[in-house]
């Protein structure tokens, strides 16, 4: 009786979310409609743009691949800018530089986490916050940028781009996906035919088979768009409060850790420690975008208890926002981590080498 009832209880409540995602789909198909049709102009920016984004709830990589792409670009002679919305920020200013590509110019709570950690792995690279993406732009191109990476900005309908790559996880069943709240997409799957570029992120953590499958929806859903794979490939370890030494990726084989994380995917990060020969004794997660306080070591230490870890280890995103380890607990490690393109790398290039020819035709200022 107790099971029938908890049974459908669930299936009521799964049954209202299916509701719920009625309007929420409609109300993005008219969005874009708006744009699509001309009855809304779309913003044309100061600087060449490039998108970053996803389709879906949760991490992908985006900035992962914004720092590849920004990094690329600095190798061909072309200075980028990097545009972030801003998530968890506290800040007065609705749009803001954060970072002239030297330092970061504000604290980290202002700035945002994921701009914080940028402004420390991408030097060279301006980086501005804001929900107006075309201010933040201009402030880009004060700043000497001569085209601007958007990090998580394919749902911007309002601003015109050249590039609108899209981020998928090979871990996610793309088919069996529904509209939030009941699922995981931000917006109809038929929507995926605005992107330019299709990038499937976490290849190396699913088989062949699954990728087949994504590639077979993604060939219905966003069939002009060049499809790419990639990974998350390790490229060292560091000592949070020793960010400058640099160990081998190495480093981690055999060592018994806790994994610590307040990402949109931390499944993928525990996975990214084992390829990595690290043994994965427990994890301790937190929200996406957590701001860390000082309290939150006790949870920590908790969670470590009877574990034997020989390391806590974090990820780049956690390192920058972490308040000081007590000293009583076992070394605080983050992994460095870089976007390595598995397949195709000629569309990569291409990708790269079309924003690098709309930067060098266009002046770096409004």
């Amino acid at each position: 009786m107790g099971g029938e009832a908890r049974g459908s209880a669930a299936a009521i409540g799964r049954a209202g979310l299916r509701a719920l995602s009625v309007p929420y789909a409609l109300t993005m198909r008219a969005n874009l409609a708006l744009y699509e049709r001309g009855w809304l102009a779309r913003k044309r920016p100061v600087l060449p743009v490039a998108s970053i984004g996803n389709i879906t709830l949760g991490g992908t990589g985006k900035t992962t691949t914004t720092r590849r792409l920004a990094r690329d670009l600095l190798a061909r002679g072309v200075r980028p800018g990097i545009v972030l919305r801003g998530h968890m920020r506290h800040a007065e200013q609705p749009w803001q530089l954060v970072s002239d590509g030297s330092e970061l110019l504000v604290p980290q709570r202002i700035a945002g986490d994921e701009a914080a950690m940028l402004a420390h792995t991408a030097p060279g690279v301006p980086i501005a916050v804001g929900k107006r993406r075309e201010r933040a732009i201009e402030l880009l191109a004060s700043a000497g940028a001569q085209a601007a990476i958007l990090d998580d900005a394919f749902q911007y309908f309002r601003m015109e781009r050249l590039v609108d790559l899209v981020l998928v996880d090979a871990t996610f069943d793309l088919a069996a996906a529904k509209v939030f709240p009941a699922g995981h997409l931000r917006e109809p799957l038929e929507h995926l035919r605005r992107a330019t570029h299709v990038l499937i992120t976490h290849a190396d953590l699913v088989s062949g088979a699954r990728i087949d499958h994504s590639l077979e929806v993604l060939s219905r859903c966003a069939p002009q768009a060049p499809v790419m794979q990639a990974r998350h490939a390790p490229s060292g370890v560091y000592r949070v409060d020793r960010p400058v030494d640099i160990l081998p990726s190495e480093a981690l084989r055999g060592t018994r850790v806790l994994a610590v994380c307040a990402i949109g995917n931390p499944a993928s990060f525990e996975d990214l420690l084992r390829q990595m020969g690290a043994a994965v004794v427990g994890r301790a997660t937190f929200p996406d975008h957590h701001a860390y306080e000082p309290g939150d070591w006790e949870i920590v230490r908790e969670t470590l208890a009877g574990r034997d870890a020989e390391a806590i280890v974090v990820t780049e995103k956690d390192a920058v926002k972490l308040p000081p380890p007590p000293e009583d607990l076992p070394p605080v490690l983050a992994v460095a981590v870089e976007s390595q393109i598995m397949t195709d790398e000629e569309l990569w290039d291409e990708l790269v080498g079309r924003i690098e020819q709309a930067a060098r035709q266009e002046p770096a200022s409004a």
